[in-house]
């Protein structure tokens, strides 16, 4: 049996004012807060990441060095003592012999948290395009785990985490199945015609929704009829994907699964495809 490759790390691309890059040691140096309501339990990056990687090893996965987020804190009066920066998320390289063997993508995961309680705690999986680093957040890999930062995460304050170690552990074990739904969807996309009007359509409805500002309507219109790559030439909903993701390289990875979840409800009623069942959006994502 030939050994998997360590695969690429994600691309690091300068997250401009909605964050910053950080290393492993300054994410355990942050600040934890604790003056906060009774009910609250902190889970503290540094630690979700030892489980994180934990159960990658146990799952037979082999993984890229990390790229570590740190985004600042949403103002929140129930929590007395906040840090400058309380929003996370850590992005991972994966390879595995049972992902999706392509010749066009790199498998990624990401993993989220917050101190502010702005985003529970939760996994994801993701891809990058091999031939322009398009990176996309596809959603959470399960939908069976739900557990906020409430008291039952660290009932004791003992700080063992022991009721997560399963969830993490799930969490990981769906990425395998995540990924065969993602390359169906992809397939589908590739099926899928797109005339200028359908593409024109769907970029002014995800300005109108949110899942693009503006002033990025034009950029994304340009990706399109101006594809960076030859990859990109065919007429059909994938080159359309991708000229969102091209105009997305840079912006916000912490809200990009929620924006192209709006974005993949515009392609689907519009194309009349149906492939909303391979994909969980940030509102019903699997977290805790």
């Amino acid at each position: 049996m030939t050994a998997l490759a360590i695969p690429p790390t994600p691309t690091a691309f300068d997250p401009k004012n909605w964050g910053k890059i950080v290393d492993f040691k300054t994410i355990e140096r942050a600040r934890i807060p604790v003056q906060g309501p009774e009910t609250w339990r902190v889970f503290p990056q540094g630690t979700f990441i030892q489980m994180i990687e934990q159960a990658f090893d146990r799952h037979g996965f082999i993984t890229s060095e990390p790229v570590h987020y740190m985004a600042p804190t949403r103002k929140n009066a129930k929590i007395k003592d906040q840090p400058e920066n309380s929003r996370f998320l850590t992005m991972y390289g994966i390879a595995h012999p049972g992902l999706p063997d392509s010749s066009e993508l790199n498998w990624e995961s990401s993993w989220q948290n917050s101190y502010d309680m702005s985003m529970s705690a939760g996994g994801a999986l993701g891809r990058r395009i091999q031939v322009c680093s398009n990176g996309m957040i596809i959603g959470t890999v399960d939908a069976k785990a739900n557990r906020k930062h409430t008291v039952g995460i660290d009932r004791d304050r003992e700080g063992h985490f022991e009721s997560i170690y399963s969830l993490v552990d799930g969490l990981v074990g769906g990425l395998l199945r995540r990924a065969t739904k993602e390359m169906e969807r992809i397939e589908g996309y590739k099926q899928a015609e797109c005339g200028d009007n359908d593409a024109r359509y769907v970029i002014m409805e995800a300005a109108k929704r949110d899942v693009i500002g503006d002033a990025a309507t034009m950029r994304v219109l340009k990706h399109w009829e101006e594809p960076e790559h030859p990859e990109f030439n065919d007429r059909n909903v994938w080159s359309l994907e991708n000229a969102f993701t091209s105009n997305d390289r840079g912006q916000s990875v912490l809200t990009q699964a929620s924006r192209f979840s709006k974005l993949y409800d515009i392609i689907e009623d519009r194309f009349s495809l149906t492939c909303s069942d391979s994909l969980q959006t940030s509102e019903d994502a699997s977290d805790f």
